[in-house]
């Protein structure tokens, strides 16, 4: 949680980060407004000024591989996955958990260890790639 100062007064500000599909960024995004009796809480997007919806843990769905759901994700080395059976990643395409896949961007493989099911129907896929570590990205967009 951060703490801004305005003028002699000390507020609080919680930040959460979150990745905009419309800056294709991830920021610290401040929370706009809190869930009282439901699951959403607002952010606004510092880089494009937007207002997006980010579930709490109670009303997000998520798959998680055995090892992520026992607490055994670490590091992740070429060796211990097969990357002759990576298929390249793409935003449009669905994806499985366990599932290895190459992201030509920053030339790294990574293996698929949580899906998350988001507001709006958007989903995501968390994946742990060798160089870049744990990344959210988007999934089945249309």
């Amino acid at each position: 949680m951060a703490q801004r100062k305005d003028e002699g007064t000390t507020t609080e500000s919680k930040t959460i980060e979150q990745y905009c599909s419309v800056c294709k960024e991830t920021y610290e995004m401040p929370v706009v407004e809190e869930p009282d009796d439901h699951d959403v809480v607002w952010l606004k997007c510092p880089g494009c000024a937007g207002f997006l919806p980010y579930m709490t843990d109670q009303g997000k769905h998520v798959d998680k591989s055995a090892a992520e759901k026992d607490g055994e994700i670490g590091d992740l080395a070429l060796e211990d996955i097969d990357i002759e059976s990576a298929r390249e990643y793409t935003e449009k395409d669905v994806y499985e958990v366990n599932e290895v896949i190459y992201h030509r961007s920053w030339n790294d493989y990574g293996k698929i260890i949580a899906k998350e099911e988001l507001p709006g129907n958007r989903k995501t896929i968390h994946v742990l790639f060798v160089n870049q570590g744990k990344i959210r990205l988007l999934e089945g967009v249309t």
